[in-house]
């Protein structure tokens, strides 16, 4: 019995020291939550603004030259932008993105991978991987936003995929997000094309569109890349969460039972004195 009581000990050691772990963790993942979180909102409402002022520019566009927002008949590939987190510890965060690609992406397509767990997961697919994007240790830092942007819209131009998409994590709240699909060229107005007198355009609207458009990317992508890491914070704290409290539950029923073999050795040595006085 004794033995049994060591044993309880020793788990309950174990299970401690994984409660402290997880305790910290979460701490640590809700606060870099709320930093995200709010850079996150407060980029969510220019994202809208801007929005607001692409759609009224295409809305008044009928006809334009732009490249960008023409398919690419020829190319027989797709280019996909998998965003996927460096770290572990997040949940479903990663297998819900890898999803999403499994089902998109063919053996024709080519994919940017971002974050250690994509790259990972896709060294030895039959799909040809980027190479050039995998060196940044932060992905939503300026320059390495630019660089993908540089290398979309150059290879896009060129005619080498008939479409671009991103595969991110879409976020409603703290406790629900989703992997999403969204296409970010050929480009298309979501409004329908205006029959009103259309304002003054200076430059011509091609100029404006030409230069608009790769700016909004710009600001497409590194949005899609915020939202993203807040998803991955969010579901590294709700990880962090329900293995806290799986430790604590895990603690009340070993403390239960050790108190329970403790009491069982303590009547039985107490019943081993009383038999041994009355064998005397």
């Amino acid at each position: 019995m004794g033995q049994n009581v060591v044993k309880i000990k020793s788990r309950i050691k174990s299970v401690t020291g994984a409660y402290k772990v997880t305790s910290a963790m979460k701490l640590v993942s809700t606060v870099k939550l709320k930093q995200w979180k709010g850079k996150m909102l407060a980029n969510k409402d220019y994202n809208k603004q801007l929005d607001e002022v692409v759609d009224l520019l295409l809305s008044f566009t009928k006809k334009t030259n732009s490249p960008f927002m023409k398919i690419n008949e020829k190319a027989n590939k797709k280019l996909y932008v998998i965003i996927s987190s460096t770290l572990g510890l997040c949940g479903s965060y990663n297998t819900n993105i890898f999803k999403v690609a499994d089902a998109k992406i063919t053996k024709e397509d080519e994919a940017i991978i971002l974050g250690q767990k994509g790259i990972v997961r896709y060294s030895k697919e039959e799909f040809k991987v980027v190479e050039g994007f995998e060196d940044s240790t932060s992905y939503i830092a300026k320059d390495f936003v630019n660089r993908i942007k540089d290398y979309i819209l150059k290879e896009y131009i060129k005619g080498t995929y008939s479409e671009i998409h991103i595969i991110y994590s879409e976020y409603k709240n703290s406790l629900v997000f989703f992997a999403k699909d969204y296409k970010l060229l050929p480009f298309i107005a979501s409004k329908e094309e205006s029959n009103d007198y259309p304002p003054i355009f200076e430059p011509s609207v091609n100029e404006l569109v030409d230069k608009l458009i790769p700016f909004y990317l710009e600001t497409c992508l590194y949005s899609k890349l915020l939202e993203s890491a807040v998803c991955e914070q969010a579901a590294r704290s709700n990880a962090m969460e329900n293995a806290t409290n799986n430790a604590k539950d895990l603690l009340d029923e070993l403390h239960i039972e050790f108190n329970k073999a403790r009491q069982a050795a303590i009547t039985q040595e107490i019943t081993e004195i009383v038999s041994a006085a009355k064998a005397m």
